[in-house]
């Protein structure tokens, strides 16, 4: 698939010398970094390629599955690696693999409660249940999701931290946390909300006059904000605009690792070992062989990096799986000027009440609220290359739909960017929308027909508690079921999208990359997205790409300090 070339060299010369070197500035790659250097005292490189640490966790909701987690416990929630496991076997059928998914959840609820009380990242419990709930072992609260992490602390390395996702902010750096979100959605419904709302303002505007952005990390931010501020605390070093572009290599081993930095190849030894945690390919050109279409969430630096340098030193990609990226549905902003920017419509927009997502016959096709990454393997199943929400203007002003804000916030420029579109009657919008008016105006009956009733008898939208999560609780009798009957009406056209690619390089449970002959390449890791998911094209539940992430992170840190 990818290509390049190791150095091997009888005795290799190095400019500098650590313990660990990773490469890659994500979930997995920070959490070796900072088992290593904190738990282990070792010396420790972070490495990035791109101008800004974090990768696609820095893009992220900040969730990491962890089943059996240390919180779970102490709300009460009963888990169990069994429980787990029985779920995990439904969920990825045929392509389990005992060994993978036995490391995973071993180490899943060590490294959580080793990170909560030992690094400055803090994790709370989402009170989130895994995506098929139906099946057994099936719970909630396995999904955590990091604390917000106050940025100041960075000093002048907050600069370096990558800029969240649009979805996780508002204005260019002012990062909203889960729990603030229903408040900037609505300002003006009590003084509280409002003097949140105006405190948050003014926070942000001080932050913008001594930092340049915002302070406030929230989300998958605060992962790599805390991490990164741990690192550093920990005596560890963080080199970023700095490419890995060699492994170095001496009788099958991986020595080190040559890095591009300040115009000038750096040789780097690592004495334990090096890992790749550089966050697949889905950048790359050869992305298109295994993912079926061009939208892509990840940072324009996630090329498959890692990959490439670890064929080179001899390591093999396991068969692909039928799905090999987590999707989301994203909806496209052209600007003016500049390239695109796309929404990830993850479910805080489709499961509230009164959206309706129809095809290009203006029928609908699937329960809205579902999970992001089975809403397109849907799209998929039905050749489908785009969609459209649906909703009313009482929506729009409630809860907003991608880029357009709810109210107070103005709606004229994204209408004016032809993202949303707009219509006084139902008929007009499906003329705009070139799809036929019959059936999208027979849809919006039906749907409003099926909110009256409470009861979605085509779908089942509402049936499950994962929907009602994301839906509205003071909605009754369904919290996903609204009319939709406010003129005028609006669009939002979505496509198949990826969160990231899951398809990489082989790995065992210690997260040791495998050679040609099936063996362990000595002194090589992966994890992240670098590695294979142990899901194989299946995702359980929210967070269940940073779960397993930072868990064979955690893994491969603990490995090297044994060595």
């Amino acid at each position: 698939m990818l290509a390049t070339a190791a150095r091997s060299a009888p005795k290799p010369l190095f400019d500098a010398s650590y313990d660990v070197v990773v490469v890659g500035s994500g979930a997995a790659g920070l959490t070796a970094a900072v088992t290593a250097a904190k738990k282990h005292g070792l010396k420790v490189l972070v490495t990035e390629k791109a101008r800004y640490f974090g990768g696609t966790t820095g893009f992220s909701g900040g969730g990491a599955w962890l089943p059996n987690n240390h919180h779970q416990q102490t709300l009460g929630v009963t888990d169990s690696k069994e429980k787990a496991t029985t779920y995990l076997r439904a969920v990825v059928g045929s392509r389990y693999d005992n060994r993978t998914i036995n490391g995973f959840l071993d180490n899943a609820p060590r490294m959580a409660k080793w990170i909560d009380d030992n690094t400055a990242l803090k994790f709370f419990a989402l009170p989130l249940p895994d995506y098929y709930t139906s099946l057994n072992g099936a719970t909630e609260r396995r999904t955590l999701v990091a604390s917000p992490f106050d940025g100041r602390k960075l000093g002048g390395r907050l600069k370096d931290i990558r800029y969240a996702l649009q979805g996780f902010k508002a204005f260019e750096s002012m990062q909203v946390a889960f729990d603030e979100m229903p408040i900037l959605a609505s300002p003006l419904a009590s003084t509280r909300n409002l003097a949140r709302v105006v405190a948050k303002l003014q926070r942000y505007m001080l932050d913008l006059l001594r930092y340049g952005k915002g302070s406030f990390l929230a989300n998958g931010n605060a992962i790599v904000g805390s991490l990164v501020y741990t690192i550093a605390q920990s005596g560890g070093d963080l080199w970023n605009n700095s490419p890995a572009t060699e492994l170095v290599t001496n009788g099958g081993r991986v020595e080190g690792v040559v890095v591009a930095k300040d115009g000038r190849e750096i040789r780097v030894r690592a004495a334990k070992g090096v890992l790749l945690a550089s966050g697949g390919f889905g950048r790359a050109k050869e992305a298109r062989a295994f993912v079926p279409h061009e939208y892509c969430l990840s940072p324009s630096s996630v090329t498959g990096d890692g990959i490439r340098l670890a064929q080179a030193a001899g390591a093999i990609l396991p068969d692909p799986s039928p799905d090999n990226a987590i999707y989301s549905p994203v909806s496209i902003l052209q600007p003016r000027h500049g390239p695109i920017r796309m929404y990830p419509h993850f479910g805080y927009d489709r499961a509230k009440p009164g959206s309706i997502v129809v095809d290009t016959n203006g029928q609908r096709f699937i329960n809205e609220s579902v999970g992001y990454h089975q809403f397109v393997q849907h799209m998929h199943a039905s050749k489908m290359t785009r969609c459209f929400m649906i909703a009313d203007k009482r929506f729009l002003s409630k809860y907003g739909i991608g880029f357009a804000l709810p109210d107070p916030y103005p709606k004229w420029k994204i209408l004016s960017q032809n993202y949303l579109i707009s219509a006084n009657t139902i008929p007009q919008l499906a003329a705009k929308l070139g799809i036929p008016e019959d059936n999208l105006v027979q849809t919006v009956k039906w749907c409003n027909e099926n909110a009256a009733r409470g009861k979605d008898s085509d779908f089942g939208r509402g049936d499950s508690v994962y929907d009602n999560v994301f839906g509205d609780a003071t909605n009754k009798p369904n919290p996903n079921l609204g009319t939709c009957d406010h003129a005028p009406f609006y669009a939002v056209p979505m496509y198949p999208g990826n969160v990231s690619t899951q398809y990489g390089l082989r790995t065992d449970e210690y997260s040791r990359v495998m050679g040609q002959d099936e063996k362990p390449i000595d002194g090589l890791y992966a994890a992240g997205n670098d590695s294979n998911s142990v899901w194989r094209g299946t995702y359980p539940a929210g967070g269940s790409s940073i779960g397993p992430a930072m868990t064979f992170g955690y893994v491969a840190a603990e490995h090297m300090a044994s060595n």
